[in-house]
Order: structure tokens, then sequence, then C-alpha cells
């Protein structure tokens, strides 16, 4: 996985992130600098994939799903997100725009166990 999971032409970034293996068919990936950002990436190496990011602690974190130009359209996180409450919410963004930079104008709102949504979060069964 390249710098910050950019899709690069004709380069080959610096590796940022590695994958210590797959939850289901969902690859899992974890920064190789464990001081660095713990957030998925902003572009997926692979074209149509999905990944998964669990926390230093190996609790999911975050699951984002990317669209066949490499750009995230779906996010599932548990984690601090501004204007839904207080310590770790579990959550959705559903990107109209696809990429980071439809990230503000995303459809977001919380779900919790029992929703449709909560189905798609990878699970080590």
């Amino acid at each position: 996985m390249g710098g910050r999971g950019t899709y690069s032409t004709g380069k080959s970034p610096e590796y940022t992130y590695e994958s210590p293996g797959k939850i289901g068919n969902v690859k899992i990936i974890k920064p190789i600098d464990k001081s660095k950002s713990w957030k998925l990436p902003e572009e997926s190496h692979t074209a149509g994939t999905s990944y998964v990011l669990l926390d230093k602690d190996g609790v999911f974190h975050q699951y984002r799903e990317y669209n066949e130009n490499h750009k995230v359209v779906f996010e599932i996180g548990y984690h601090h997100e501004s204007g839904m409450g207080s310590g770790d919410i579990l959550h959705v963004h559903i990107h109209s725009i696809p990429g980071v930079e439809g990230h503000a104008s995303a459809k977001k709102f919380k779900i919790f166990p029992g929703h449709p949504i909560y189905e798609k979060i990878p699970t080590c069964t």
C-alpha cells in the first residue's frame, strides 16, 4: 500500500501501510509506522476494493469501500465523530461525491446492532 494509499500511475510510492491479513474477503491494513495516524487511506491501491482498520488493541476502528476510480464512497467508523456525541460512536458516511473531497458533504448517521448497514462490518467469525 503506497503513500497514504494513493493510487499512483507510473510511480512506485513509498509503502506506508502493511496488510497483516484479511477478515473474510476484506483486507486488514495498518500503518507501518505505528506513530502515524490510524486512518484508512484516502484512495485505494486496488480499484473497487474495501479495507478494514483495527485499532492498536485489535478492535474495529474503520471500514471503507472504494469505487473503480480508487475513491472512497462508503465508510463505517467507530471513533469520535464531531457533532455526534462524546466518546466513540459507531457511524456511517455515504459519499455522494466520491473521494475525501466529498467527506464533508457525505450523509452521516449513527448505526446500532440490528441496522442493515451494521451487517457490513467485517467480523472474525
